[in-house]
């Protein structure tokens, strides 16, 4: 028995024990699929499988390279490939992902993720004279900034002509042959714009403002208006179809089929040398972001020609090419748009069922001029923008995860994500996914108690305008220097654009519960009442809160750094001291007192109508 009994139990405790040691593998095997799930979910964009592209002869020389395929490159591709020969040999080098990993977020329904999107979105390394981060970003995809935001509205002919020469007439025509390319219809149609839009339209001239005029419209695409009105409003059109489709942006404008594409390629410098005792480019250094190789692509010798459309990054490659170091007007009078983020509101009970997903970016937006005065007293004007948001809570997720991170305290770790942009893109999903799972738990628990909502629609609303003083680049390093706030009007600006608005902003919403509200304005100070609250938001956001609206222009400006063309037409956007170098993108102005889209497709169209005309006999002649 003794023995049966001791047998028993040895088989008893081997059994248990492999029974746990069986356990803790389970355990451990869950664990270790958890840990790699979210490494792929987390790390996927860098590894996924890319679409190969098709092989270039090393020894292929080219008639035209163009860096960059942003909104200038659109611009100016569509309007050259119209009179080039069918053989005429076009390069576009593209440092972010093919359009096709990218047509997710370019959809109606996704534009506000590029803010999450590493590899469509990243941040300049910019910051004050004082050393203060600037949160500011681009876009660095097929179509630029055009395929992820989508305000359309030119600057008025009248500034262009005091920019970059020529007449009214002139560039009324170059925006007629631009918008009937992109075939927008009529903003001001009636049932275009959504309910919710018209609503705030209806408030805002409730609130002063002039109703949208058809007589600012050219092929149904607004221009600024310049007449004494000082608060205006402007319909636009989106540029996508009924179903949300991104049908009608610069990229519809380029016949793909006709040139040779470079995607996740980063131009590392241009390769100069002499013709005619002046600087030739003979081609582009490149690096793949995919295999880590160093590639060299060359133009035709007399003939070829090297255009840079990379937005931002056409300074700092004209600044890194020793032989036009003399030039100490490059990587000058550079500017962005301040942008101020306005307070959340809850939409009211009577207008949440007709917000729906096409609300989240409404098309229009109100400018309301602002008067100062200069340093020295002279009188100036300054054109404050603001645009609306509107929708679920949840489709807006993106949006303030990304923009509110300006709000981070320490400037020495914004710094860090300027140098380090993943980091950024990062700690941007990570706020989102909280965000979420906070707001989808009041979601769930709104179907169990009856004063919860069941489901959260917001609107607010962004406040834009030109820095009073422009910056510079450092002409080391990938430092960008912006001069917000380094003006006093700016800060005077501010309040009062703010000031002048609260009370219209609040009228088509209502302002959260107290507790969420004053949680909110514990963050970001943002101002729900006139006067001390707006001053204090406005003091803390010039001290700690920088934030642009991705639109940087400048660094290449017409007359300082490229030609006019307004003696021979064949030099427009001609690098100064180079015999085939051009800037074709918005670098070549400084910066437009609104949205700067369509302003960039513009000067694309206008560099390449004048350099390829068919209608011009040297074009003709030299080929």
């Amino acid at each position: 028995k003794n023995n049966y009994l001791l047998s028993h139990c040895q088989t008893q405790r081997r059994r248990s024990r492999g029974y746990n040691t069986q356990g803790r593998v389970d355990n451990n095997l869950r664990c270790s699929i958890l840990i790699i799930t979210l490494f792929i979910i987390m790390f996927y964009p860098l590894f996924r499988t890319k679409e190969a592209m098709p092989p270039i002869d090393p020894d292929e020389e080219f008639d035209l390279i163009v860096v960059g395929s942003g909104n200038g490159a659109c611009g100016f591709l569509g309007e050259c490939l119209k009179h080039v020969p069918a053989d005429y040999r076009v390069l576009v080098l593209e440092e972010g992902d093919n359009f096709f990993f990218t047509s997710d977020i370019t959809h109606q329904a996704g534009w506000s993720k590029s803010y999450a999107n590493g590899s469509a979105f990243t941040l300049h390394n910019a910051v004050t004279p004082t050393g203060r981060s600037v949160l500011a970003g681009r876009a660095r995809t097929l179509g630029g900034g055009g395929s992820i935001n989508y305000t359309m509205i030119h600057e008025s002919s009248e500034w262009l002509v005091k920019q970059a020469g020529r007449d009214v007439a002139y560039w009324d025509k170059c925006k007629e042959e631009l918008n009937a390319s992109l075939k927008r219809p009529d903003p001001l149609a009636k049932g275009y714009q959504t309910p919710f839009a018209d609503f705030i339209a209806e408030n805002a001239q409730k609130a002063g403002y002039a109703a949208p005029n058809k007589d600012d419209m050219i092929q149904n695409i607004p221009s600024v208006n310049e007449s004494e009105n000082k608060k205006r409003l402007y319909y636009f059109p989106t540029q996508f179809d009924m179903f949300g489709s991104r049908t009608n942006s610069g990229v519809s404008l380029v016949k793909w089929e006709q040139i040779k594409y470079r995607w996740n390629t980063t131009v590392t410098g241009l390769v100069m040398g002499t013709m005619n005792e002046s600087n030739y480019c003979n081609g582009v250094q490149t690096r793949s972001k995919e295999s880590g190789a160093n590639v060299t692509y060359k133009v035709k010798k007399d003939t070829g020609r090297v255009v840079l459309c990379g937005g931002s990054q056409s300074p700092r490659l004209l600044l890194n090419t020793e032989e036009l170091a003399g030039n100490e007007k490059i990587g000058q009078r550079v500017n962005d748009h301040i942008c101020m983020p306005l307070a959340l509101y809850v939409v009211k009970k009577d207008k949440a069922s007709v917000v729906g997903a096409t609300d989240n970016y409404e098309s229009l937006f109100a400018e309301v001029v602002v008067e100062s005065k200069t340093d020295e007293g002279d009188a100036t004007t300054t054109n404050v923008t603001i645009d609306f948001f509107s929708g679920d809570v949840l489709r807006l997720i993106y949006l303030i995860s990304s923009l509110y991170l300006c709000y981070v305290p320490f400037n020495g770790f914004k710094r860090l994500m300027g140098r380090f942009p993943i980091i950024f893109t990062y700690l941007s999903n990570t706020l989102r996914m909280i965000l979420t799972a906070i707001i989808s738990l009041i979601q769930v628990l709104g179907r169990l108690i009856p004063f919860l909502p069941r489901e959260i629609k917001i609107t607010t609303a962004l406040v834009k305008f030109n820095a009073s003083k422009e910056g510079y680049y450092e002409r080391s390093g990938s430092r960008i220097v912006l001069r917000f706030f380094d003006d006093e009007r700016d800060s005077a600006i501010a309040e009062e654009a703010i000031n002048q608005n609260l009370a219209f902003l609040e009228s088509y919403g209502t302002k959260p519960p107290f507790i969420i509200r004053k949680l909110f304005q514990l963050v970001t100070k943002i101002p729900y009442r006139q006067g001390r609250q707006v001053r204090r938001y406005v003091r803390n956001f010039a001290r700690k809160t920088l934030l642009s609206e991705q639109h940087l222009a400048g660094g290449c400006v017409f007359g300082d750094v490229v030609d006019k063309g307004l003696e021979d037409s064949n030099k427009t956007g001609q690098v100064f001291g180079t015999s085939n170098l051009y800037v074709a993108d918005l670098s070549i102005l400084p910066l437009p007192r609104v949205s700067t889209q369509m302003t960039a497709y513009l000067m694309g169209h206008h560099v390449a109508k004048q350099l390829y005309s068919a209608k011009k006999s040297s074009w003709k002649k030299n080929n």
